[in-house]
């Protein structure tokens, strides 16, 4: 593992960490102010049309002057949003926080541009996973974290994720070198529509859409149909969330490097999607706690095997000189399903909750449709991708 990496990923774990631990809460502190089912989704919706417009500006300014002052950026973003979701008393205080993170939400596409930029093509799987595992492991402890500090009021938790926020602030300026050197010129708009364009890369772009939808569709409503069908308030929802956690941070950490040079990136990545599907599709069958956690493990693998496989594939198709650009699309999209999925997912758990899985199933299932010929091809050269 290159020795760049070891300060990203224990920032992006700090980062995670503060991130993770308003998945269970947020639903049920909206609530708290009055919001309807609807409400919360425009509640992620209003963080996913922020990104949607920023990630590529920070994207293509990463291409421009190096990778970690826009980490920076979007780091003070989050700390400023957690700080007012702590201090707030409205639901218009959640909406304001929601956005200034979305328009400082240049993270993810740029930390996978840095990890593409330290990695050779054949590592760059394995170093995916290693970024996945770290989400996983945030994923694992900010829940739980969450599930204890909500005992003392809701602000409580925002105000540790405030604390996270600023300790990666710290921490990046402190131990992350610069990945990529300041350039001339940014990559024009024309050539990043061309490649985009590109059969390859825009079938994987489309394929990462379509899964994201699928996942957030999902993702932004579980705390919801757990309530409503389990009964689970937001302990039990962290305590899924931490067996999902483990599944990703065992099979990304552990077990990803083996199973790409065996199988390949594309096969892992049709193997996950597969494993989506039938997690989504049996979600309308669960009527009990022990029903739900075989379709949530199932769940957990899926993402583990698709994230590093797929980021791997986009990020070795997207021409070097365009690559935070590129990423920062993608991730743009990432945020565009979170601005249309929850809309969807929420209409169909208010009409009957045990058709939740219906929504996240069908894009699952054009996932495979539009990668499948991508996932089934041979894997290029590796020392042809080094010199293309």
């Amino acid at each position: 593992m290159p020795r760049a990496l070891v300060p990203l990923l224990a920032i992006t774990f700090v980062d995670v960490l503060g991130f993770t631990i308003l998945i269970p809460i947020l639903p049920f502190y909206a609530e708290h102010y009055g919001a309807s089912p609807t409400t919360i989704g425009a509640i992620y919706a209003s963080l996913a049309v922020c990104s949607l417009l920023s990630s590529p500006f920070w994207g293509r300014l990463s291409d421009r002057i190096g990778r970690k002052g826009v980490l920076l950026a979007a780091q003070v973003a989050g700390l400023l949003g957690f700080s007012l979701l702590a201090a707030g008393t409205a639901l218009w205080t959640i909406f304001v926080a929601r956005a200034i993170e979305g328009l400082g939400g240049g993270g993810l596409g740029v930390t996978q541009a840095y990890v593409t930029d330290v990695t050779a093509p054949s590592e760059r799987a394995r170093a995916f996973g290693l970024v996945g595992a770290t989400f996983g492991l945030g994923f694992l402890i900010g829940p739980a974290l969450a599930g204890f500090l909500v005992r003392f009021g809701y602000q409580v938790p925002f105000w540790a994720a405030a604390g996270f926020a600023a300790l990666t602030v710290v921490l990046t300026m402190v131990l992350l070198p610069e990945s990529k050197g300041a350039v001339k010129t940014a990559p024009t708009l024309a050539e990043v529509r061309a490649s985009l364009r590109s059969p390859v890369l825009g079938r994987l772009i489309l394929t990462q859409f379509a899964f994201a939808l699928a996942f957030t569709s999902w993702v932004t409503v579980f705390a919801l149909f757990a309530e409503r069908v389990l009964g689970f308030g937001p302990s039990q929802t962290a305590n899924i969330f931490i067996v999902s956690s483990i599944v990703a941070v065992v099979v990304q950490a552990g077990f990803i490097g083996k199973l790409v040079d065996r199988y390949g990136e594309g096969r892992l990545a049709l193997a996950g999607l597969v494993c989506a599907v039938f997690a989504y599709a049996g979600i309308g069958f669960v009527t009990s706690t022990p029903m739900l956690l075989p379709f949530v493990i199932l769940w957990s693998l899926s993402g583990a095997l698709i994230r590093p496989s797929l980021g791997a594939l986009i990020s070795e198709a997207a021409p070097a000189g365009q690559r935070g650009t590129i990423l920062s699309v993608n991730d743009s999209l990432n945020n565009l399903a979170f601005l249309v999925s929850p809309f969807i997912s929420t209409a169909v758990l208010r009409f009957n909750p045990h058709l939740t899985g219906v929504v996240p199933t069908a894009f699952a299932c054009a996932a495979i449709a539009i990668g499948y010929r991508r996932f089934i091809a041979p894997r290029p050269n590796e020392h042809a991708v080094e010199a293309a």
